[in-house]
């Protein structure tokens, strides 16, 4: 029996396990009022509305899903990013951090590290889920074991001491029983926990009735004194997270909300119940329509008529139907104070956010009833002094962000790079993928397509037919594809002309990769799956764009059954610091033991050597820390984490820390 799933299927299951969507995969949305006569406008998106007429557009989308909600298969939210250079997750200090799309943009994670002070939230959030087996052999990433003796829910503040590999417990900061840390940021001496009232959080797919009262809040901690952690400020608001993230202007966090009616009737079958949905929903007023944000407890009037954006319907790029009972918002807060300094909403769903430095791209995915195709609008938002509308397009083809699938958009200047896909009805080539180039038109506010491949000159498709989309890198002017079905090809792309893409080179080997990360200008490492269905790492030589070729393969977890590297799905699982010749990097391996079948956990330890001389560089295994030594009834855990400081690395499995010298790892000591 084959390992792999089919690409259809494996569409099929990332669907249903991290969807990525706001409305309806079923039912048809109601048919947008146009109005008639007055000029056509330049932007997209309107903030131009009365609140009369913002609710009035809300109604109907309420009435919609009341209409079809016995159909409706509302689904989560994805997140963010794309990346530009090499260094992503480390730095100058000799220590790793977590591994970001953007240099310039933090990500929220369950383990943050400063060089000196580990910080470990008890995740309960579903961050990677994919299924990688079929039938009897499936076997799910998210899952995790319940915990026999586990201590009272807190984050851990750990001292380390990489000369000796050492860790010591020395603060545990109390948590709420029903709030869930989807993730945390630290700067200098503030930490910040990013939760949720839900489990699930961003994920699952959930119709609108179920996650329509979930709360996202932002906890600060001050750090002066790490041993006595003090919490200073609390903000939360209405709504499910869709994602987080930071930059130099603040920490800013996307969420969802719609009002909980009091009395409303999802699937009113009689007369009775249908008249009183309509009696609700003509009552239902401004203030009920956004959510609340609070600061300690206060309430603030942060949103406006004037910052709430909706799609004008008169707009050519408008889509014959809309709406949907959804607020996208996106508040800023203040790192050091935590202090809410900015915030806006829009009144549609949104599939996902990226971030880059300076902007936001709100990303929402539409089904076209009429022609059976995927399109795909981007919303562009400028951070840098104020959250301000920048401009919107639109492109076809489905963009679903979520775990790597994140890196399929870049932006670079004034221009956005994404990675489409449209399902096709042909059973002889069921998928074809586009890449597209726009650029910002700051004074119509207009995303423009400027470039694509394929186009009518160069009609070269980007894989092979029915081959899926996996890795994607955007590196400056360059990008990297992955496709498969049978075989890998990795494509390579030449962006410098972003009217002009091109595929420039194309390397068919073995197997699969699912996560890119560029090592240099010469270099690009690949962790994937082998063709007998083992962890892979490929290097992969670049120096000669249009002939890259295979420097070298590395499989890992021979000794395991199904095994497999959460790194694969979720980047923050990758961690890396560059040497001057010789780069090192973890990541966690998972399987079953041959004999016995129990779940093991590991942190594989490798390195790149020789990365100055193209020719010569080389993969080397250099070993693993396992999860071993736990109290009776306590078990591995899903979230596995490596952190390299110096010549020590820690392993954090769950809030459990495992630790050793980088040349002695069987040596290992904890847990801690």
């Amino acid at each position: 029996m084959s390992k792999f799933l089919p690409s259809a299927a494996l569409f099929g299951l990332l669907w249903f396990v991290a969807g990525c969507g706001g409305g309806s995969s079923t039912a048809p949305a109601p048919e947008t009022p146009r109005p008639s006569g007055g000029s056509t406008p330049t932007a997209l998106l309107t903030n131009g509305k009365t609140q009369a007429q913002l609710l009035t557009t809300f109604r109907s989308g309420f009435a919609h899903v009341l209409e079809h909600s016995s159909q409706t298969d509302d689904t989560g939210v994805a997140t963010t990013a794309s990346a530009e250079d090499a260094k992503s997750g480390s730095n100058s200090s000799g220590f790793s951090v977590t591994y970001t799309a953007e240099n310039s943009v933090d990500e929220y994670d369950a383990v943050k590290y400063d060089g000196e002070y580990l910080f470990i939230a008890p995740s309960r959030s579903m961050d990677c889920c994919m299924l990688l087996r079929t039938g009897a052999d499936v076997a799910a990433v998210a899952t995790s074991q319940p915990r026999g003796n586990a201590p009272p829910r807190s984050i851990r503040v750990l001292r380390t001491t990489p000369v000796d590999a050492g860790a010591s417990s020395v603060a545990a900061i109390p948590l709420a029983d029903e709030v869930s840390v989807e993730g945390l940021y630290q700067q200098q001496n503030r930490l910040l926990a990013l939760t949720a009232s839900q489990w699930w959080g961003a994920f699952g797919d959930q119709p609108l009735e179920h996650w329509r009262d979930e709360t996202t809040g932002l906890q600060l901690y001050d750090l002066s004194d790490p041993a006595n952690p003090a919490e200073l400020t609390k903000v939360s608001i209405d709504g499910a997270l869709v994602t987080s993230r930071k930059t130099a202007a603040g920490v800013h966090i996307v969420s969802r909300y719609s009002p909980n009616i009091d009395g409303l009737v999802y699937g009113a079958s009689s007369a009775e119940e249908k008249a009183d949905n309509e009696a609700l929903l003509e009552g239902l007023d401004w203030d009920s329509l956004l959510p609340r944000v609070f600061e300690n407890g206060n309430p603030i009037d942060l949103f406006s008529a004037e910052r709430c954006f909706s799609i004008d319907p008169d707009h050519p790029l408008a889509p014959a139907q809309l709406g949907y009972p959804t607020v996208t918002s996106i508040i800023t807060v203040d790192p050091r104070s935590g202090a809410v300094t900015d915030g806006l909403c829009y009144l549609e769903y949104s599939d996902g956010a990226y971030f880059a430095g300076d902007a936001l791209f709100l990303t929402q995915v539409e089904y076209d009833l009429a022609s059976g195709d995927y399109r795909t609008y981007v919303h562009r938002f400028d951070l840098a002094t104020a959250l301000t509308y920048a401009g919107s397009g639109r492109v076809n083809g489905a963009l679903f962000l979520g775990g790597q699938s994140d890196f399929r958009i870049s932006a670079r200047g004034e221009y956005l790079r994404m990675v489409t896909t449209q399902y096709t009805n042909d059973s002889a080539d069921r998928l074809d993928h586009v890449v597209y180039v726009l650029q910002t038109d700051g004074v119509d506010k207009k995303l423009n397509v400027v470039g694509q491949i394929p186009n009518a000159t160069r009609t070269e498709e980007i894989g092979k037919p029915n081959e899926d989309l996996y890795g994607v890198r955007f590196v400056g002017s360059r990008a990297y594809l992955v496709t498969f079905e049978r075989t890998d090809p990795l494509y390579t792309i030449d962006l410098s002309d972003p009217t002009d893409p091109y595929i420039v080179g194309a390397l068919e080997v073995t197997g699969f990769s699912n996560f890119l990360h560029p090592v240099g200008d010469d270099l690009l490492l690949g962790l994937g799956q082998s063709e007998a269905g083992e962890v892979k790492l490929e290097l992969f030589d670049i120096s000669d764009f249009d002939s890259p070729r295979s420097q070298g393969v590395l499989t890992l977890g021979g000794d395991l059954d199904w095994s497999y590297s959460v790194a694969e799905y979720d980047r923050r699982a990758f961690s890396y610091l560059a040497g001057d010749s010789t780069d090192r990097f973890t990541v966690p391996l998972s399987g079953y033991a041959a004999l016995g079948g129990e779940l093991t956990e590991r942190l594989q330890l490798l390195e790149i050597r020789d990365k100055g001389q193209t020719t010569a560089a080389a993969l080397v295994d250099r070993g693993y820390l396992s999860v071993r030594d736990l109290e009776a009834g306590e078990y591995p855990d899903n979230l596995s984490r490596g952190v390299i400081s110096g010549d020590a690395v820690y392993f954090i499995n769950g809030t459990n820390v495992f630790s050793a010298l980088w040349n002695d790892p069987f040596n290992q000591s904890g847990p801690h």
